[in-house]
């Protein structure tokens, strides 16, 4: 009995740190050609959710990020995904949950005018727990005294948001959003394959 009962408690802790885990899910909602991602707060806190979605044939729009205050225990609609003619779909998604009240003191409500006063005249790396490349090219930034800024955007997700809202006029169908995000002067640059040569250039 004792072994069934170890098991037992085992696997209530287990489901009980899934639930707590467990904060929002991201649901579809299809109809004809539209796909609707809608964001589910499980919890009785209100949420600040960023979703960035990396699509491939949809409409340009669903390359666009969003972030949005979810109520407690509710559904919100996030982004509508409109299917192109006679390619095949598919998406993978980003997803950032803040809890509202610490949230950043950036206003989405005017990302012009906040995102320009954090890129003029400088070199901003937007970055993503776990990428590599991010840490490498900050580092190699360090080693040659080129000044840089870098945005986590799990840390920061409305200011990464309120950047790729700025920079949307340089997204084009073919963009691939990659890691780091690259703010140089007047242009963006998803990732990187030589750091060498991309510290180079960062260099002029």
């Amino acid at each position: 009995m004792r072994p069934n009962l170890l098991f037992l408690l085992i696997l209530f802790f287990c489901n009980l740190s899934y639930a707590q885990g467990l904060k929002v899910l991201i649901k579809e909602k299809k109809k004809g050609k539209r796909l609707i991602l809608i964001a589910e707060n499980k919890t009785p806190d209100t949420l600040n959710v960023f979703l960035m979605v990396n699509a491939e044939g949809y409409r340009r729009s669903a390359s666009k990020p969003v972030i949005k205050n979810i109520p407690p225990l509710s559904e919100t609609p996030m982004i509508t995904l409109i299917e192109l003619d006679n390619v095949e779909s598919f998406y993978t998604f980003d997803l950032v949950v803040n809890e509202k009240e610490h949230n950043l003191q950036f206003s989405y409500d005017e990302p012009e005018r906040d995102i320009e006063r954090v890129v003029q005249g400088k070199l901003i790396i937007f970055s993503a727990d776990g990428c590599t490349k991010c840490e490498r090219l900050s580092q190699k930034l360090n080693e040659n005294r080129i000044q840089h800024r870098i945005f986590n955007i799990q840390k920061d997700a409305v200011l990464y948001g309120q950047f790729m809202s700025f920079i949307e006029r340089k997204l084009t169908e073919e963009t691939k959003i990659r890691f780091p995000v690259i703010w140089y002067r007047d242009d963006v640059i998803f990732g990187y394959n030589d750091l060498e040569d991309l510290v180079l250039r960062l260099k002029d």
